[in-house]
């Protein structure tokens, strides 16, 4: 079994010191938020380049207020200073946010995803991307000498949105969802479009 740990502060020492104390506890994780303080790639970019082993994570990182290309810069980069140990999770984050701090409009937000992530990933991966959608476009490649690739997971719990994370994505990122949830609805629905 693996385990991580999942936290968040204002304060960037702090981070970097809950890192290195989750590294010699012996997890094998360490996953920030990104929510109104600190920038969590760039705190995980000096976390991956002064703790050397702890797997790190975003959990997650709000897609609306970053372009695929920018946020795709920000993971390989993270995963250049940490020898590819970044996993990108990635999600919506809420209509009340989107709409009535960052002025974008919420409108089918499964849309929104599955187009953020057909640009992301390819970009993550370093790949060139040619895409064109209703509320995303991106065209060219991101290019950092030796950043390994980046896998991306999406925050998802609907159906929609399960489906997409499993046919574009790496997997899912869950938050406060207990066990019978993830039995019965989370890993049944994530593991059949995967299937199909």
């Amino acid at each position: 079994m693996r385990i991580g740990i999942f936290t968040s502060d204002d304060n960037l020492t702090t981070l970097v010191e809950r890192a290195t104390q989750a590294e010699a506890d012996g997890f094998d994780s360490f996953w920030v938020p990104q929510i109104f303080g600190v920038d969590a790639l760039s705190a995980l970019t000096l976390i991956g380049a002064t703790v050397p082993r702890i797997e790190l994570g975003t959990a997650v990182v709000p897609t609306f207020p970053r372009h695929p290309m920018a946020l795709a810069g920000q993971a390989l980069t993270v995963s250049a200073a940490s020898g590819g140990r970044l996993t990108l999770g990635v999600g919506l984050s809420h209509q009340v946010v989107v709409e009535g701090m960052w002025g974008y409009s919420f409108e089918k937000p499964v849309r929104h995803m599955r187009e953020y992530l057909t640009a992301l990933v390819p970009l993550c991966a370093g790949e060139e991307v040619s895409f064109s959608g209703e509320t995303v476009t991106a065209r060219g490649a991101i290019r950092i000498e030796d950043a390994p690739p980046v896998p991306v997971m999406v925050a998802a719990l609907g159906p929609a949105m399960l489906k997409a994370a499993a046919e574009l994505a790496t997997g899912t990122i869950t938050w406060m969802t207990g066990a019978k949830t993830l039995a019965e609805h989370t890993v049944p629905t994530l593991t059949a479009a995967a299937e199909a």
